[in-house]
Order: C-alpha cells, then sequence, then structure tokens
C-alpha cells in the first residue's frame, strides 16, 4: 500500500495576520459596521484575536470607532466601521475612442468618475500620464485595476493585435514599480462577466457566457460553475476565430453580413452567426445563461437565435438567452474587482 502524502502549504504568522486582517476588513465592508463579538461569530476567529487585531487596525487608521452598539446587558460594545479615507482605488475601462475613470474610496463608493481620451492607439506613455493626474489628486491611492479589450496573461497583453503599442506590454510589472501600486489587469468580457455574475447573486454552481459584438472585435467573457475561465494561454473568450463553417470563422461571418447591402439580409445573417456560436457553447459547456448587449440585440432578435439554434442541437439543452446593459455590467465588475484588490492589500 503506497501512502500519499499531502502537502499543506506553510502559513508564517505574518501570512496569518494578513488572513485574519482580509477577512474582517471583507465582513465590515459587508456588513458595514460591527461589534468585536459579531465579528468573532461571523468570520469563527477566537475574540481575543478579532479583540487584538481590531485595536491595531484602529491604530492604524484602517478602522474607526463609530459608536455604542445595542447591549444585553452591563457595557454597551463598541462597535467599528472601515474608514472610507484610509485607501482609495483606481478603476481604468480602455476603449478605443476613451478612457473611463472611477476612483473608489475603502468602503467602495464611487467618489470620482471621468472620460478622458483613448490611450490604446497612443500608447502606455498617454496612459501613464491620465494615471498620473488621478495620483496627484488622490494621495491615498493604493490599488490599480485595468480593463483591456485582448488577452491578458498575469498583467501582460498577449492578444491585442488592434494596438500595436500595448503589444506584449506588462501593465502590471510597469505600473506596480513605476507608481508602488496593487495592480490587476483583466480582460474586458471577463470583468463585464464578473460584473453580470455578481449582480444576479454569484451562485457558484452558475456557468455563464456573455458575448459582446463591440467596436474591437466579439469577445466573449466565461463562467463554468462559478469560475472565470481563462484558458492555457489565457486565449479564452477570443471568439472571433471559431470556425462556423468550412470557409468561415465567426469574425469572417459577420463581416460578411455587415457587406450586404439589404439591412434585412445583412441581420439575419448575423443572426445564423450568432446562432452557429450559440450552439458551439450549448454543445461545449453547455451554460445556463447567455448575456448579450442590449444594445446589439433585442429580445426579439433572440427569439430567432434561439428557433435557428433548435435547429442545430436538441432544443431542451439550448441556454437561456438574455440582453443586459453592457456597459452597467463592465463597470460593475472593474468596481467588484477594485474593492476585493483594496480589501486584499497588506
Amino acid at each position: 500500500m503506497v501512502v500519499k502524502i499531502i502537502k499543506r502549504p506553510f502559513v508564517n504568522p505574518k501570512m496569518m495576520g494578513e488572513m485574519i486582517r482580509h477577512q474582517i476588513r471583507a465582513t465590515l465592508y459587508s456588513v458595514k459596521e460591527s461589534t468585536k463579538v459579531e465579528l468573532a461569530q461571523s468570520t469563527g476567529i477566537s475574540f481575543p484575536t478579532i479583540s487584538k487585531t481590531l485595536d491595531e487596525m484602529n491604530d492604524s487608521g484602517e478602522v474607526l470607532l463609530t459608536g455604542l452598539g445595542l447591549s444585553s446587558g452591563g457595557r454597551r460594545p463598541k462597535t467599528y466601521k472601515l474608514n472610507p479615507d484610509y485607501m482609495t482605488g483606481l478603476a481604468v475601462c480602455l476603449e478605443k475612442d476613451f478612457s473611463s475613470y472611477l476612483i473608489l474610496n475603502y468602503e467602495g463608493d464611487i467618489i470620482g468618475r471621468e472620460t478622458l481620451p483613448g490611450v490604446l492607439q497612443a500608447g502606455p506613455e498617454l496612459l501613464t500620464e491620465q494615471i498620473e493626474i488621478f495620483l496627484a489628486r488622490f494621495p491615498s491611492m493604493r490599488v490599480l485595476t485595468l480593463g483591456v479589450p485582448g488577452a491578458v496573461n498575469n498583467g501582460r497583453v498577449s492578444h491585442m493585435p488592434d494596438y500595436e503599442r500595448f503589444k506584449d506590454f506588462n501593465f502590471r510589472t510597469f505600473y506596480e514599480e513605476r507608481f508602488s501600486l496593487r495592480v490587476q489587469v483583466e480582460n474586458d468580457m471577463n470583468t463585464t462577466v464578473i460584473g453580470y455574475y455578481d449582480s444576479i447573486g454569484s451562485d457558484d454552481s452558475l456557468s455563464l457566457v456573455y458575448l459582446y459584438l463591440g467596436k474591437n472585435g466579439p469577445g466573449a467573457g466565461i463562467i463554468v460553475n462559478g469560475h472565470v475561465v481563462r484558458g492555457g494561454t489565457f486565449f479564452s473568450g477570443e471568439v472571433s476565430y471559431v470556425p462556423l463553417s468550412d470557409t468561415q470563422n465567426f469574425m469572417q461571418m459577420i463581416d460578411a453580413a455587415s457587406a450586404i447591402q439589404d439591412s434585412n439580409q445583412s441581420r439575419s445573417k448575423l443572426m445564423e452567426a450568432i446562432s452557429r456560436l450559440v450552439a458551439v457553447f450549448t454543445a461545449t459547456i453547455n451554460p445556463h445563461i447567455i448575456i448579450f448587449c442590449s444594445t446589439e440585440l433585442t429580445n426579439l432578435d433572440l427569439v430567432q437565435i434561439r428557433n435557428r439554434g433548435a435547429s442545430l442541437v436538441p432544443e431542451e439543452n439550448l441556454p437561456k438567452l438574455v440582453v443586459s446593459d453592457w456597459k452597467q455590467d463592465y463597470f460593475h465588475g472593474l468596481h467588484q474587482l477594485t474593492v476585493g484588490s483594496m480589501l486584499a492589500a497588506d
């Protein structure tokens, strides 16, 4: 009999302290205010450890003593909350024609919003100049989240063919070294599907596909059983390349449809391309829901897509087809990623 040795990760005291702080932050973010007893009960961490850690966080200004809670007898307990001014985060949406910036405080509230000229064709120099504007305004900036229209491998752009100035550019390394920020970079459609997923309750049994035709070419964000699918080379979701006939992939079918002058025939060809892609997703990952951008497709379009899809795969396996506000979902995803990064900052 061979005994398999299970290697458990070593957790040193510093790592344990950071994990405890993260749990306290996440709980206070969720409930807004809490006492030490309530934090101990909700986190499962002992009261003495919670008490000591919370006192340290209060001394450093990370949390605030907000008052006294209700008492069941005896002294009324102190209540605490995150200090909204302790840290700020910057969330950036990089699109072809514009760059949108959201500034969040430590409680996740949006305290600033601004749209500046697009940087994707200009290159990293202009993006850096824009980021520096917000760093000067908010000295407590600690976190930067970037949403980009391309495949991203651990902070580096691995596929964004329309914007050569950012070819192989490592956003994370560059901005962490330049500004000493905690930087995360995510594909725009992964960010969007994260936003939609959170808005409907983050059920970890769900599988979703969010399809967007977009100005930068089509892309998809994919969640399977609650986890974002990025793939072996972080190329997942680049649906332009999915072959849908003997001679055409999805992008080529869309281009051929848009070249047809008759609007009805052009729309019909577009519905055919999308229907085939829906059938591909149905037969591969079998999602519960496929989401489309509400400015690109209507509910009547979805009826047509479903009917065509039913001729390609058994209808009972087709997912629910819905439209949603792409911009709202994208920015909600950026918001959630930024908040998560702030709460995890050491």
